[in-house]
């Protein structure tokens, strides 16, 4: 991947579009029947960025191992990166826990509005018990996992085969290894193609967006919402100094290397279609080497989802001060760690958080009218915590390239 894929100035057109759309949305009435139309480029967008993520993750993480160049140089960044996700996650549920309990929204909230929510389709996730999550993991059947989307197996896949390809050492392992970086070019190639869509793609996404959100409901949950945005721009604070002491990078340096990708989370909301941008710009801005972003990545858009990780313990707090329900620290404490440990082992498609959430949350005693309520709002957090999400899997690829590669 040695080629420049984005467009010069990327983010700035992006952002002219998201303006653009927000305009639109706010003083045009759209009729019903064009909203397909408008819908479309957005779609489309996510559409492309989505086609090539299963070659991109695989030729990716093959590659990263592949290149890592041994077993013991593998084990030493994974014996690093897996207790720094643990540990940035656990600072953002702290974070998120502490706004929650010292602001308590929960009590602002007037109790004329609870309306009664569509009812979720809440028992089927419960359902899955410990052993099956785990067995979700494995990949027992790769084209499955394509078109579940669950991500982990794919990376999970990618470190088999980047393995296999460390400790053979046949004629056949250069040929791999070649049609991998084919392949990763070529995603990457295509992923520049849709860049040229995106302003316009971000522009048809915020006028679905804004028309999507009840800017009745923001006004009642404004205290809701400030927990949730100011938490996470706490979590980009800690990643500024992560950055600036531990990766020994400018922290502004880094923000305006990374802001293209920052942008494309925040207008697609999914972690997942920003991942190709996410890689791109490791490659191009940041100058990570292969065996570090090629792992980190894909990894940490699937397990290291501290913007998630915080909104949800944020809610969790939040519907029990609604309720009324308390909770012990530990109990709080348990029910936010179930709750991650369930979105890392559902597959990763938007709104199924929110689903996953319900279902744990009944389980305290919460009514599903909370899920409702959290709902109106959710678009526009989910914008901002995909925002942290993609930021922290950039700071951990920016750390992890100062500890490997001292």
């Amino acid at each position: 991947m040695h080629h420049h894929v984005l467009p010069e100035k990327l983010w700035l057109k992006i952002l002219i579009g998201m303006i653009v759309g927000v305009g639109i949305a706010l003083n045009v009435s759209i009729p019903e029947s064009y909203m397909p139309w408008v819908e479309l480029p957005g779609d489309m967008f996510i559409g492309i960025l989505k086609m090539v993520i299963v070659p991109l993750v695989l030729s990716s993480v093959i590659l990263g191992i592949g290149s890592a160049g041994s077993l013991s140089y593998l084990r030493s960044m994974g014996v690093r990166l897996i207790p720094y996700f643990i540990f940035t996650t656990a600072v953002a549920i702290t974070i998120g826990l502490t706004i929650t309990s010292v602001v308590e929204p929960g009590l602002a909230i007037d109790q004329s509005l609870m309306k009664p929510a569509e009812q979720v389709t809440t028992q089927k996730l419960l359902d899955i018990t410990i052993p099956e999550r785990i067995m979700n993991v494995v990949p027992v059947n790769p084209a499955e996992a394509q078109l579940s989307k669950n991500m982990l197996q794919l990376v999970i896949l990618g470190v088999i085969a980047g393995i296999a390809l460390l400790m053979l050492r046949t004629k056949s392992t250069k040929t791999f290894r070649d049609v991998c970086e084919f392949t990763q070019d070529a995603c990457m190639l295509v992923v520049g193609w849709a860049m040229w869509l995106a302003p316009f793609a971000v522009a048809s996404l915020m006028i679905t967006a804004v028309s999507a959100m009840g800017l009745s409901a923001l006004s009642s949950m404004a205290l809701y919402v400030a927990c949730v945005v100011g938490g996470l721009m706490t979590m980009m604070v800690v990643y500024m100094v992560i950055v600036w002491i531990i990766a020994k990078r400018n922290p502004f340096q880094f923000l305006s290397d990374i802001r293209a990708a920052q942008i494309v989370a925040f207008s697609t909301s999914s972690s997942l279609a920003t991942m190709p941008v996410t890689l791109s710009v490791a490659e191009e801005r940041l100058k990570t080497s292969d065996d570090v972003h090629g792992f980190v990545v894909p990894l940490g858009a699937t397990i290291n989802m501290d913007g998630t990780a915080m909104y949800q313990a944020v809610v969790a707090l939040f519907l029990c001060q609604v309720f009324g329900i308390d909770l012990s620290m530990g109990e709080t404490v348990i029910l936010v760690v179930t709750t991650i440990g369930a979105s890392i082992g559902t597959p990763g498609l938007p709104g199924v958080g929110v689903i996953v959430l319900a279902t744990i949350l009944s389980g305290i005693g919460v009514p599903s009218e909370g899920v409702g309520m959290i709902l109106g709002v959710d678009r526009l957090l989910d914008m901002c915590r995909t925002t942290i999400n993609i930021t922290g899997d950039l700071t951990a690829t920016a750390v992890m390239q100062r500890w490997m590669h001292k």
